[in-house]
């Protein structure tokens, strides 16, 4: 994948994965297009942003985490790049047949460094883990394994644009779903296979 074309990212992210690994791999817009592809991870801000919105981390561990990030810019940018490396090993493996190896890596790796505790309202467990840069990552990894072990991964779907690629776990009734948002995506395309239409009767010699 070219992410060349990297901006800040908007302020809200686009939750219509399904699932919080998906919605990951949707951090990259046009995946599909070599020129229009951006990257919405510039720096460790967008990650924490990001697993902020997703409820990955708290209020509390996100100022943490901003603050870790002021203090050692380097480690943050590598963090980033790690983040990164996951989003596309998540991406292969559910979508272009690619080994899960890296991912129980990062399960393995995760489940090294935390630790089960009650959750908060004491009907389970919850893996805690430090509050340091790689936190975001750490349960990102236990998300990844969670989707691979789904048992309904044959409604994996991708959008139908042809350069859109933001991906989705498909829920409708008739597992028919084409678009990653049906008001964008979708109606840009029906818009064009309308004109398509009207041109192609147009220039037929029966048109009128």
């Amino acid at each position: 994948m070219d992410a060349s074309n990297r901006v800040r990212s908007r302020e809200t992210y686009g939750q219509v994965g399904g699932a919080v690994a998906l919605d990951l791999v949707n951090t990259v817009s046009w995946r599909l297009s070599a020129e229009r592809c951006i990257e919405h991870f510039v720096d460790f801000d967008d990650v924490q942003r990001w697993a902020h919105q997703l409820g990955l981390v708290g209020d509390a561990q996100s100022a943490a985490l901003g603050r870790l990030a002021d203090e050692h810019p380097a480690d943050a940018a590598a963090e980033v790049a790690r983040v990164i490396a996951l989003r596309e090993a998540i991406y292969a493996a559910a979508y272009e047949g690619a080994s899960t190896q890296p991912l129980v890596a990062a399960h393995a790796e995760a489940v090294a460094s935390g630790r089960l505790d009650p959750d908060d309202h004491g009907a389970g467990w919850a893996w805690e883990f430090p509050e340091d840069l790689a936190l975001p990552r750490r349960r990102i990894a236990l998300a990844a394994v969670d989707l691979l072990l789904r048992d309904d991964l044959d409604r994996l779907g991708q959008c139908s644009d042809a350069e859109c690629g933001w991906v989705f776990l498909d829920t409708s009734p008739r597992h028919n779903r084409r678009w990653c948002i049906a008001s964008d995506c979708g109606n840009r395309n029906r818009v064009r296979e309308h004109y398509a239409r009207v041109r192609a009767t147009a220039d037929s010699p029966t048109g009128g």
